[in-house]
């Protein structure tokens, strides 16, 4: 049996993932981290339960980056040496953040206050850089726009 949902919503504002869920959090949402893939292009792609009041209001399926793409934009992985010392540069170095690289699919259940903050939600990318690794991604992917189409028809099928 599928999710019935109220309404699918392409929101193309969330530039630092990790500020938009501290948001939602802030008005009383519940969020709840599901599956977790690290793809082959080195993008994530998580899918988020969101409740208020212990329902289930939303799913969000975000596809994004973290610092470390940088490594992947900044060595070739095809020397394995460098790539991994890149790695382990980025693990210690503290920076963390996360990009979306698509916008974020967020599948209603209900209707509730969440337009509210989708309404007037903006934010800036996390680091200075991220609009040009983004860029990079894309670039490098130009076929990115299909990976979080697949999730968000095997969660309403």
């Amino acid at each position: 049996m599928g999710v019935e949902v109220s309404r699918i919503i392409v929101f193309d504002k969330v530039r630092n993932l990790e500020k938009f869920i501290s948001e939602l959090r802030g008005l009383g949402y519940v969020v709840e981290y599901g599956p977790h893939a690290v793809l082959e292009d080195h993008s994530e792609l998580t899918t988020i339960k969101v409740y208020k009041d212990l329902k289930l209001v939303a799913y969000i399926i975000a596809h994004y980056i973290t610092q470390y793409y940088r490594a992947v934009a900044s060595v070739s992985y095809e020397d394995d040496e460098a790539f991994l010392n890149k790695l382990y540069e980025l693990k210690y170095s503290g920076e963390k953040w996360s990009i979306p690289v698509n916008p974020l699919y967020i599948v209603k259940l209900v209707e509730n206050e969440l337009d509210r903050l989708l309404d007037s939600y903006g934010d800036s990318y996390p680091v200075e850089d991220g609009e040009s690794l983004v860029k990079a991604y894309q670039e490098r992917n130009p076929n990115y726009t299909r990976i979080p189409r697949i999730l968000l028809a095997r969660l309403v099928e």
